[in-house]
């Protein structure tokens, strides 16, 4: 039997040593050891109170903290793996280079594979430290949309009106305001709403959040809107005082003539107008048309408001017509004479009519009756014969006055005296 075994043996150990080397062969042509890229592997930072510690916050660069691995080893391998079985890790206390570089650790789950296997796309992680910063906001909600027919909102108030944001100092001194949005499209009753908060600069371009904190960040803030019942009523504007007297008012008038105000139901049933008092509108002696923007908010009765707080300025404008004179005769019979002398007449020689120069607009003009005008002469003062001139008392409707005062030249003669002017005898109020 031993000599079987020994027989050849040079020959048979090559044999083995063929198999061997043939079965290597098969192997590896099977199953070669290659290499593969994962991507999309983001860098854990550990130990980050090394720099909060310090009152400092960090900040990483260029998503630097995003990398890709490239790994050598068997396809076998290989084929079972992803992306979730690396680890990349980077040690703020440990690794950290230069002030801005923390090295990358990277380790897999999968035992076939060394760190030696693995090349990494870049060793570090760029960062930038700053002072960190906190400061308190207001949040101010604003509403898109269009509520339900009939209904405005009332009040939108958040749960917390001031919030505290903290992070790297030059983050928070961009912020100008934080605003709560809420779309308030077909809202007709009272409700609590769920609102993403925005975080805006001086131009309203929205601030990067992912270094800061604060309250709602995540999930939102709750907004509580109350609604109010819409109604549309009557504008009344009124005026108090006179034009200057060389003035005719002719007018007042508004826009809106209507606006849509805004209440509890109860509140808005009984009312139908929003009355602006007169002394809201003075045209006390003006000369030239009158222009005014009145805001209405402050005429509103308790508990109303406006729809729509655009519709608070009203127009108004007070319109004036330059009055204009027009000559009027009145014949000299139609005067009524007072307190004549005993014993004499009033003579006007050839006068016959005198001239008036009547004020007015052009529609008092034309509408004045002649009948309405009384002309009086008052002789109170005289009582003997004489050649004389006075001023007659004219009275006129309210709207019109006289242009320049008028004057009547006559004469006081005896009564039944043979006169060749105009002597009126039929006359009142005699002395005695």
């Amino acid at each position: 039997m031993k000599k079987v075994l020994t027989n050849n043996l040079g020959l048979k150990l090559l044999s083995v040593i063929s198999a061997i080397m043939l079965w290597l062969i098969v192997v590896n042509i099977d199953d070669p050891v290659i290499s593969q890229d994962f991507t999309g592997i983001r860098v854990t930072m550990l130990n980050e109170d090394a720099v909060i510690s310090q009152d400092k916050v960090y900040r990483i660069e260029n998503d630097s903290d995003i990398i890709s691995v490239r790994v050598s080893a068997k396809r076998s391998v290989l084929s079972k793996l992803t992306s979730e079985d690396f680890t990349a890790t980077a040690d703020l206390q440990k690794n950290i280079k230069l002030g801005n570089l923390v090295g990358i650790d990277v380790t897999c789950s999968n035992r076939n594979i060394k760190t030696t296997d693995i090349t990494k796309s870049r060793e570090n992680v760029v960062i930038s430290i700053e002072d960190a910063a906190s400061e308190q906001f207001n949040v101010v909600v604003t509403q898109s949309g269009t509520e339900g027919s009939g209904y405005v909102v009332g009040t939108a108030v958040p749960e917390k009106s001031l919030i505290e944001i903290s992070g790297p100092a030059s983050v928070v001194a961009r912020i100008r305001r934080v605003v709560a949005e809420i779309n308030v499209t077909g809202f007709t009753f009272d409700r609590t709403q769920k609102c993403q908060l925005k975080v805006l600069d001086s131009e309203d371009v929205p601030v990067d959040t992912t270094y800061l904190e604060y309250y709602g960040k995540t999930d939102g803030m709750n907004v509580n809107v109350t609604m109010l019942k819409t109604k549309t009523v009557k504008l009344k504007v009124g005026y108090t005082g006179t034009p200057h007297a060389d003035y005719t008012f002719n007018g007042i008038f508004y826009k809106p003539e209507t606006v849509e105000i805004a209440g509890d139901i109860e509140d808005i049933a009984g009312i139908s107008e929003i009355v602006i008092p007169d002394e809201a509108v003075n045209i006390d002696g003006i000369t030239e048309n009158l222009q005014l923007d009145l805001d209405i908010t402050d005429y509103l009765p308790a508990g109303i408001r406006l729809a729509k707080s655009a519709d608070a300025s009203v127009a108004v404008v007070v319109e004036l017509e330059k009055k204009e004179g027009r000559p009027i005769k009145i014949p000299v019979s139609d005067i009524e004479f007072q307190n004549i002398p005993r014993g004499l007449e009033i003579d006007f020689d050839e006068l016959e009519e005198i001239e008036l120069v009547v004020m007015g607009s052009k529609e008092e003009l034309d509408n004045l009756d002649m009948n309405e005008i009384i002309v009086t002469l008052d002789l109170d003062e005289y009582s003997k014969a004489g050649t004389y001139t006075k001023k007659l008392d004219v009275t006129l409707p309210d709207e019109l006055r006289l242009m320049e005062d008028a004057e009547a030249e006559f004469k006081l003669v005896k009564a039944n005296q043979t006169s060749t002017g105009n002597t009126n005898n039929n006359n009142t109020n005699n002395s005695n």
